[in-house]
């Protein structure tokens, strides 16, 4: 089975539980470790999106049985940001998914994450 969902989001606080459920209607054919390791990277890469660009955001989701790709694109640019402040959500990001990245457009960034299923850590 192979699916696809996408949302334009407003950078607001309510578009987080949005964006995971978009994923997680996409996801629900998919063993649960998967569907919440995939729910969790959106709300990493949203959140970042919400807290940090301050701008409208697209959420795009395509999965098959065998992975998942997920993208996060705003109208934002890089931001610097004091090594105190940042947390730990890219890291985790970079623990559930078999790569990522963030990639500069001409009017603002992309960030892109792949699952493997059978890679994910069981728990």
């Amino acid at each position: 089975m192979f699916s696809v969902a996408s949302v334009e989001l407003p950078p607001t606080a309510e578009s987080v539980p949005a964006a995971r459920q978009l994923v997680g209607a996409v996801t629900g054919h998919l063993p649960r470790r998967a569907r919440e390791a995939a729910e969790l990277v959106t709300s990493e890469l949203v959140t970042n999106s919400v807290v940090h660009a301050g701008t409208p955001f697209s959420v795009f989701a395509a999965v098959d049985e065998d992975s998942v790709e997920l993208v996060v694109a705003d109208h934002a640019g890089w931001i610097d940001e004091e090594p105190e402040s940042a947390g730990h959500g890219l890291l985790l990001v970079g623990l559930l998914t078999a790569d990522w990245a963030a990639v500069m457009e001409e009017d603002g960034k992309r960030v892109w994450a792949r699952l493997e299923v059978d890679d994910i850590p069981a728990y």
